[in-house]
């Protein structure tokens, strides 16, 4: 009697997990590009999602400049849960490449969504007295922000 009864429940569970509906939810795609931005310029990236749930994006960007300069990351309806946040400021040394690998969340959204990289600043060289700073290292003129969908 004891063996029909777990067998019973067995029987109901299995029955139960097959007749459960799964729902798969298409992953977030980044719009994939290449932007040369100038100081006050944006690099925006499209994030096409299901407008009626959330969704989860992973991504990459990669951004170079010849020259300093600093960026501020933004996005719209974007949560992420890796760097860079929306508002962080990267600050790029001259020649420098910086590789980031987005891993977030896209709330439901109109097709609103969106992050972007704003060319916001170069820095200025630090220059204390005494020093020879007719070798500071130069501005960026242009930076290059290109990322795509994982």
């Amino acid at each position: 009697m004891r063996i029909r009864a777990i067998s019973s429940v067995t029987l109901f569970a299995a029955v139960l997990l097959v007749a459960t509906p799964t729902f798969a939810v298409e992953a977030a795609k980044l719009q994939s590009g290449e932007h040369v931005i100038r100081k006050g310029e944006v690099a925006e990236f499209k994030i096409a999602s299901n407008p009626a749930v959330s969704t989860e994006l992973h991504a990459s960007c990669k951004i170079s400049a010849g020259g300093s300069a600093s960026l501020t990351f933004d996005g719209e309806h974007y949560v992420p849960l890796s760097e860079p946040t929306v508002g962080d400021v990267v600050t790029l040394s001259a020649g420098e490449t910086r590789q980031y690998d987005l891993a977030g969340t896209v709330e439901a959204n109109k097709g609103d969504a969106y992050i972007a990289f704003i060319f916001t600043d170069v820095p200025a060289a630090v220059c204390f007295p005494g020093m020879q700073c007719n070798g500071a290292a130069a501005g960026a003129q242009e930076v290059k922000v290109s990322c795509s969908s994982n």
